[in-house]
């Protein structure tokens, strides 16, 4: 058994963990190997074997308390989701649906909802993806559509093209309901 597997020392180290729980987990690892490894040559240093003289090294190193609130003051603090932004984009996005029709105002529309929605941090790359996947969707229906009867080809889906259209185009607020849901999954 090694000194810092001592039964003093692991509990203090449990109440610096549990006192620095608002910590990354990256950051709370860090801190804890870089007390352990400071407590074994704090005690090395003693030659400390009892507890008294183990109490002793760690009361000298502080409260756990205190070595806590000093990494937690340390950390940048994490960037908070701000709802009212989350749910003006994901309107923006269902937007891009029905703007698509009409392409001088949708175009920007679309450009500025999947640019803001590359740079939120709430969602993963995949969401974000599948996102920008269905607010390209409407558009590009549109475009094919708009080839399609300047061909003189008429609409070519007959009695399925409003239903379909209008599924297209709601395609977009689909992609925002996806997206709400998974920044709730979210930690």
């Amino acid at each position: 058994m090694t000194i810092t597997d001592h039964p003093l020392v692991k509990k203090y180290l449990a109440a610096v963990a549990r006192e620095a729980a608002g910590l990354g987990p990256e950051r709370r690892n860090e801190l804890l190997a870089d007390l352990e490894e400071h407590i074994a040559v704090a005690l090395a240093e003693e030659s400390a074997s009892g507890d008294d003289e183990i109490r002793t090294v760690l009361a000298r190193l502080g409260d756990p308390r205190t070595i806590a609130a000093t990494a937690l003051g340390e950390e940048l603090p994490a960037p908070r989701e701000i709802q009212g932004r989350t749910y003006a984009l994901l309107g923006l996005l269902a937007a891009t649906g029905p703007l698509a029709i009409f392409p001088p105002l949708g175009i920007p529309v679309l450009i500025g909802a999947i640019w803001w929605l590359w740079t939120a941090p709430q969602w993963r790359n995949r969401d974000k993806a599948i996102a920008t996947a269905a607010a390209l969707v409407p558009l590009l229906f549109v475009v094919a559509q708009w080839h399609l009867f300047t061909a003189s080809l008429g609409f070519g889906l007959g009695a399925l093209f409003i239903p379909f259209t209008l599924a297209v185009l709601a395609l977009p607020a689909a992609a925002g309901v996806y997206l709400l849901r998974a920044a709730r999954r979210r930690p």
